[in-house]
């Protein structure tokens, strides 16, 4: 699983590659809370490389996401793969977190 972090103004843009099973979010869940997290930044994932997500990539969505809202901030997650997406619906995702079609989208979403 790899992660790229670029920080503009109060808004994180992350891209994920690779597979967020229990190894994959092993090697980025660190680094992803750690860029949103303690700056309260609002956060927009680029999921467009991501084959497979576990239940332990969503638990980690849905934790960011929760800690994001108690501090006024938020994530959005877009261009998610087919069968990530499928997943997202089974699991509900999208009640907790924003999921979007686009990167523009997303940031319109977390925009002032």
């Amino acid at each position: 699983m790899d992660i790229e972090v670029a920080l503009v103004e109060n808004i994180a843009h992350i891209k994920l590659r690779g597979r967020l099973d229990t190894h994959g979010v092993d090697q980025i869940e660190t680094k992803f809370t750690a860029s949103v997290v303690p700056g309260r930044r609002n956060a927009v994932v680029d999921l467009s490389e991501v084959s497979f997500i576990s239940s332990m990539g969503l638990r980690m969505f849905i934790a960011i996401a929760k800690t994001l809202r108690r501090h006024n901030s938020k994530m959005v997650l877009f261009a998610p793969q087919s069968q990530v997406r499928e997943t997202f619906a089974s699991a509900g995702l999208a009640e907790i977190v924003s999921i979007v079609v686009g990167e523009a989208e997303a940031l319109s979403s977390v925009a002032p």
